[in-house]
């Protein structure tokens, strides 16, 4: 079977001058299935797919991130706040895969938001490293401006390489735009197939943002919800996939880039098995009309 007979072709994702972080007006962020990559404005790759690492112990964070490395995944998503950062890093060395090959995302917490440098310090040393691929603000707060300017200056030192925001809304992402130099390299949000973020999505488009989507599976406690689902159920039986699967390469192929958490090894396997499937274009419109502007947040 020619795999790439299942690639859809790039998603292309307009975006405007980015002359201030040095990248080119002809740069675009690119959704390629094929590398599995997205070009982010910050012109660093972000690899599509990968875990998360919410709401689990440091060792099981150590134990999920290795299964997901040796599966395939080269992103990894984890926070201060979720105290499992060192397991992060444990799974990293443990899994044998070069460090130039992973991605790592962290985010910061509020207590870190008054001196992000040291913050950033830090989480080196927690997650063994010498850089950060991502670094996000958690959450707006009243400071959150500071904490972003002191985020530049980490991508000033070498110490993060991209840098970014999650949960934020318009009114917020607009306060980093109009006071910092940076414009974000992605957005991390709720984002599912009963909340799918379009409003947003489309504001952030403009300024070459990544979505992210935190929650794709609907969250512990509302998985089963959106596996059962009946539109989901049906599209994963005509292609003799899990609900899963079909959730996961609906978002992909929505342009968003997805970070599933788990502890189960097999779960964690199904959830790298998206690329040799594609939905079609009716199966999209359907999964589109899912949408119910549910948010059960809680990350």
């Amino acid at each position: 079977m020619n795999k790439s007979s299942f690639f859809l072709p790039m998603i292309l994702l307009s975006i405007m001058p980015l002359s201030s972080q040095g990248v080119g007006s002809n740069k675009v962020a690119e959704f390629d299935l094929e590398k599995r990559t997205v070009l982010l404005n910050s012109g660093y790759e972000m690899p599509l797919y990968g875990i998360g690492t919410w709401a689990i112990s440091d060792k099981e964070a150590e134990e999920s991130v290795y299964y997901a490395l040796k599966a395939g995944a080269r992103l990894i998503d984890t926070a201060h706040c979720y105290g499992n950062e060192s397991g992060v890093g444990r799974g990293v060395k443990k899994s044998g895969v070069k460090r130039s090959e992973i991605f790592i995302t962290t985010k910061l917490w509020y207590s870190d938001y008054d001196d992000v440098p040291r913050a950033v310090d830090a989480m080196l040393k927690r997650l063994g490293t010498d850089y950060i691929d991502l670094l996000l603000l958690h959450y707006p707060a009243s400071n959150d401006v500071e904490a972003y300017k002191g985020m530049e200056k980490c991508v000033k030192s070498g110490k993060v390489r991209s840098i970014g925001v999650s949960n934020f809304e318009e009114e917020d992402f607009m306060r980093i735009l109009n006071n910092c130099s940076i414009i974000p390299a992605v957005l991390q949000n709720e984002t599912h197939p009963y909340n799918q973020s379009k409003e947003m999505k489309i504001f952030i488009k403009k300024y070459g943002t990544v979505f992210e989507s935190w929650y794709p599976l609907g969250g512990r406690g509302h998985t089963q919800v959106l596996f059962n689902d009946p539109t989901i159920k049906k599209i994963a039986s005509a292609h003799k996939r899990t609900s899963a699967q079909v959730i996961l390469r609906w978002h992909i192929q929505s342009g968003n880039v997805i970070m599933p958490g788990s502890t189960n090894p097999a779960h964690i396997k199904e959830n790298t098995e998206l690329f040799d499937f594609a939905l079609t274009e009716e199966e999209m419109r359907e999964m589109e009309k899912l949408d119910k502007h549910i948010w059960w947040g809680g990350h």
